[in-house]
């Protein structure tokens, strides 16, 4: 019986070969770091944590069985980093300025000095957490529900039920802009 492509990349990898290691790279580090920019809002950020994503995959490749896919192993650990990062950053309240007015939201500037893509983007980064990585992995990587259920630990219909939560926060959110797309 054939190994799968997973297998035999990982197999690869187990091996130390240096050619593996570069095709899982070109395979997943493009997603891994838009899903962590997505989760974490800082390209810089993002990048630390595509770095220790493949350092840890280099490290423990051996743990992953095959038992799901390799890439839903992959964001699990890149998630996981992405939330200690995110749970690592200090808090920045400035305490000296009580009048201090807090800058306007997404929906402010009208629709005409904003283009869409861009109100999208804003609007993605405003979801909960939850519903952003799921809408994210599912919308924009193409991960199937069992996928990102077991990515983030959750059932499926949790996977389901924050996908269609995002998706309805963004279309009320997003609605603004239906009169000039019409």
């Amino acid at each position: 019986m054939a190994e799968s492509p997973e297998s035999e990349l990982a197999e690869g990898l187990r091996r130390g070969d240096e050619r593996a290691f570069e095709q899982l790279y070109r395979l997943y580090s493009d997603g891994l770091f838009h899903l962590a920019e997505r989760m974490l809002g800082s390209a810089a950020d993002a990048a630390d944590v595509l770095q220790e994503t493949f350092v840890a995959v280099f490290r423990r490749i051996e743990t992953w069985r095959g038992e799901g896919s390799l890439k839903s192993w992959l964001y699990q650990i890149a998630v996981r980093f992405a939330l200690r990062s995110k749970r690592r950053r200090p808090l920045t309240v400035d305490f000296d300025d009580e009048e201090q007015v807090p800058p306007p939201a997404i929906h402010d500037p009208p629709p005409a000095e904003m283009d869409f893509r861009s109100a999208v983007d804003a609007e993605i980064a405003r979801l909960p957490t939850r519903a952003r990585m799921v809408f994210v992995m599912h919308t924009v990587d193409g991960m199937t529900h069992p996928e990102i259920a077991k990515v983030l630990e959750v059932d499926e219909g949790t996977s389901k039920s924050q996908l269609h939560y995002a998706r309805s926060l963004l279309k009320r959110r997003l609605a603004r802009f239906e009169r000039e797309l019409a």
